[in-house]
């Protein structure tokens, strides 16, 4: 066996493995206590760059089921406005036929007429204030940009839409007057189309809260599934990861020995000097 004073070739190796050891250490530790093991990009830059895309979406995601419902909300509110104005206007027609019958005075359609334009004025009212967060919803005045149209954003990327226009209902609200026989000749059909132009602005409505919940619910399965691929890329496993560092323990700790006793060799030159 040689010995060499100036150079010790074992020991620079020795600590070159201990130093990588106590990175491999560090490394593990961050990962158990944090469970993620892509808390620094040097771990594994190609999954973390996967990864935070996946959390984007996951959390788009989210924002887009919660607009969703809360859009939900709006039409709710919407359609209860629109059944009050359809109610109205249906006792409106009852009215109407019962101011036809010949049996009536004029006294008696007088009166009547009253009761039809305390109806029109409820739904006018109902039509000027249903609102919901300070936003008009059966005006026509809705929406972002004013002219009735709202559109949600359903999901986690640009064009993940949806639109629904809610025209102004009170150009629906029909005109009547029976006091007059004109009147009441006319007053029949302008309350039909008035109530069908009504129920096709419900069904409209109706229509717009189904695909948000149907949104919802595929949205919801994409979340999750999305969530679990990034679960995959940067979740820890406690059993491996444990493992791992008992064996990065048992080297560090027999790195540190083998370096102990390479520095140690040189003092085999003194004993042969001395």
């Amino acid at each position: 066996m040689s010995f060499s004073l100036n150079s010790n070739v074992t020991s620079g190796q020795s600590n070159l493995y201990a130093n990588k050891n106590n990175v491999n250490i560090n490394k593990t530790l961050n990962a158990l206590s944090s469970g993620d093991k892509l808390t620094q990009a040097t771990n594994d830059a190609a999954s973390l760059a996967i990864s935070e895309k996946l959390l984007a979406l996951v959390a788009g995601s989210s924002q887009g089921i919660q607009n969703s419902n809360e859009m939900v909300g709006l039409y709710q509110v919407a359609d209860s406005g629109l059944m009050g104005i359809e109610d109205n206007t249906q006792r409106v027609r009852v009215l109407t036929l019962q101011a036809a019958n010949g049996t009536l005075s004029a006294s008696d359609r007088e009166n009547i007429q009253k009761e039809i334009n305390a109806l029109f004025e409820s739904s006018s009212d109902i039509a000027n204030s249903t609102s919901f967060n300070g936003t008009n919803l059966l005006d026509g005045t809705g929406g972002s940009q004013g002219n009735g149209t709202f559109v949600t954003q359903t999901g986690a990327d640009n064009g993940d839409t949806q639109s629904t226009t809610i025209s102004d209902i009170r150009t629906s609200i029909p005109v009547v007057d029976v006091t007059t026989q004109a009147g009441r000749d006319a007053a029949l059909a302008n309350i039909d189309n008035g109530l069908k132009a009504m129920g096709d602005t419900r069904a409209i409505v109706g229509a717009a809260q189904n695909s948000l919940m149907s949104s919802i619910r595929n949205t919801s399965v994409s979340q999750i599934n999305t969530a679990s691929s990034a679960s995959q890329l940067r979740d820890v496993d406690f059993a491996l990861e444990s493992a791992n560092f008992s064996r990065q323990n048992i080297l560090a700790q027999t790195g540190a020995f083998a370096q102990a006793q390479a520095n140690s060799r040189n003092s085999n030159i003194a004993t042969l000097l001395g």
